[in-house]
C-alpha cells in the first residue's frame, strides 16, 4: 500500500473520530450541535480534562495520566497534520479553481468575496494563510 493511501486512511479515521467526538461532547453538554469555529487544541484539551475530572470524578493520579494521554495525542495529531496539511491545502486550491471555472464572471466575483470574508474571520486551526485561499 502506498504511503499516500496510508496517510489518507489515517486522516479519514482521525476526522471521523474528531467529528464523532465533537457530537458526543455536544450531546453530553446538553446543547445542540451548532456551527462554530472549532476550539484551539489547547483549550479543547483543557476543557475535556476538566469535564472528565468533574463528571467522572477522576482522582489526582488519574487526572495526571489523562492529561498526559491527551497531550501525547495532540502531539501525534500535530505530526499527522504536518504530513498531510500541504496536500490538503493543494487539494483545496485545486477544488476552488475547479469551482471558479464553473461560475459566471458575476458568480466568481461573489464567490471570491465569500472566500475573502472567510479569510478575514480566520481559522484558529491554521497559522498564516486562511483556511480558504483564492488560488493563484
Amino acid at each position: 500500500m502506498s504511503a499516500w493511501k496510508v496517510i489518507c486512511a489515517t486522516l479519514v479515521i482521525f476526522l471521523a473520530g474528531l467529528f464523532t467526538g465533537a457530537l458526543g461532547v455536544k450531546a453530553l453538554l446538553g446543547r445542540p450541535p451548532s456551527v462554530q469555529a472549532p476550539l484551539p487544541p489547547q483549550r479543547l484539551r483543557v476543557e475535556m480534562l476538566g469535564r472528565m475530572t468533574r463528571e467522572l470524578q477522576l482522582s489526582e493520579a488519574q487526572r495526571t495520566r489523562v492529561d498526559a494521554i491527551l497531550r501525547e495525542s495532540q502531539e501525534r495529531n500535530r505530526e499527522i497534520m504536518a504530513l498531510v496539511d500541504p496536500e490538503l491545502r493543494d487539494e483545496f486550491r485545486r477544488t476552488v479553481r475547479q469551482l471558479r471555472d464553473e461560475l459566471t464572471a458575476e458568480q466568481r466575483r461573489k464567490f471570491d468575496q465569500l472566500l475573502q470574508a472567510r479569510n478575514r474571520r480566520g481559522d484558529p486551526g491554521r497559522q498564516g494563510e486562511g483556511a480558504f485561499s483564492r488560488p493563484d
